[in-house]
């Protein structure tokens, strides 16, 4: 069950080598893994453990 971040968090995820910061837009509790979407047309999924939560302070 998908328990950590729920639907309009923001989060970092990694997509290749670069972390992105994208926001959780579904959750497939079916296959354990969050939709991130980074763009208007980049998403990808990923589990919970693929993924550190966006705050604040991180922000410059």
């Amino acid at each position: 069950m998908l328990t950590q971040y729920k639907i309009g968090d923001l989060v970092f995820a990694k997509l290749g080598t670069t972390p992105l910061v994208g926001v959780v837009v579904y959750k497939d509790n079916k296959h354990s893994r969050y939709l991130i979407r980074f763009s208007g047309v980049q998403q990808d999924y990923y589990s919970e453990d693929e993924l550190t939560p966006y705050t604040s302070k991180q922000k410059k």
